[in-house]
């Protein structure tokens, strides 16, 4: 049998090339996630411009929290929990709006330009594969004469949309559409196309039953489905230039923050660590405003599998 004996200074050397190694990996994860975005030129980039934590994005099968200012690109996936929002924005200026417990996938982005600051016309392809989404046109971008040909896929239809305001959800009961302004186009296997082209314009189809002509939503369903994917105050908005943050836990041991902030991330939560006055801040930043601070702490501290007992709301200083 062979034996082996370490030294202190062995000892020491292996433990800093575990670390090296350690931060190494993080550092190539990190630098797949900021590079593939930005570090050459997309076809077209959708950012992340708000979320309701917690939710995170998935590529290539890693999760990882969401967060303001990420970058998304064909192939990726927006995820919601419960009670969360997220608030994309395109190249165009379209919003989408993604509604909680919704799983959102970009299925394909192009922009082609009409010279350098000419029109543009987006043709992207999306899934919602559950929850609620919502999709809207900026009006400045109609205005300069952008083009747009989009299409969404529910379980068991397609939505074209050719420049419009509209609400979509699936889930296993249901799929549903209405418009608030503009038109979309309905399809469904080889079936005649349902044009949803007024106001308030409502299709649903339920699984296991007959389909049934398009109708009209009333005003309390309209309300319905417009709150579905509005955002919160006051509920835990993370936004860019937000500056406010939920600080989770101040910890004298580097080990156990790093522990807690993987937690936080892996729960949907975009923690960093910081170092501060010898010990170790665990935090969460860009948070729209006090209350949407004291909301995520309460979230945590509520969530005992994340061993948050105290936490607290602080304003970020310049």
């Amino acid at each position: 049998m062979l034996h082996t004996s370490t030294t202190p200074r062995t000892a020491d050397l292996s433990r800093r090339a575990l670390l090296w190694n350690a931060c190494a990996a993080l550092l190539l994860g990190g630098l797949a996630w900021s590079l593939s975005p930005g570090a050459h030129a997309a076809s077209s980039a959708t950012v992340v411009e708000a979320v309701q934590l917690p939710a995170w994005v998935e590529r290539n099968g890693q999760r990882r929290a969401a967060e303001p200012g990420v970058q998304l690109r064909a192939s990726d996936k927006a995820i919601t929990a419960d009670g969360a929002r997220m608030l994309l924005r395109m190249d165009d200026r379209s919003v989408i709006k993604l509604g909680e417990q919704t799983e959102f996938l970009i299925q394909s982005l192009e922009l082609n330009r009409d010279g350098a600051a000419g029109p543009s016309e987006q043709k992207s392809s999306f899934k919602l594969i559950s929850g609620v989404f919502r999709y809207a046109t900026d009006y400045a971008s109609k205005a300069l004469g952008n083009k747009r040909e989009l299409n969404l896929e529910l379980a068991t239809a397609t939505v074209g949309i050719r420049g419009t305001d509209f609400w979509s959800m699936t889930d296993a009961a249901h799929d549903a559409v209405c418009v608030f302004e503009g038109r979309v186009e309905v399809a469904r296997d080889a079936r005649e196309g349902i044009n949803l082209d007024k106001p308030g314009a409502f299709w649903v189809v339920f699984t296991g039953q007959p389909e049934k002509p398009a109708g009209q939503a009333t005003p309390d369903q309209l309300a319905n489905f417009i709150g579905q994917a509005e955002m919160r105050p006051g509920s835990g908005i993370a936004l860019q230039g937000g500056r406010w943050r939920a600080v989770a836990a101040t910890l004298t041991s580097v080990a156990d923050a790093a522990a807690l902030r993987t937690r936080l991330q892996n729960a949907g939560y975009p923690a960093e660590m910081v170092a501060k006055d010898g010990r170790h801040e665990v935090r969460i930043n860009q948070l729209a405003t006090r209350e949407d601070a004291e909301a995520v702490v309460q979230r945590l501290r509520a969530n005992a599998a994340l061993g948050v007992s105290a936490g607290r709301a602080a304003l970020a200083t310049r």
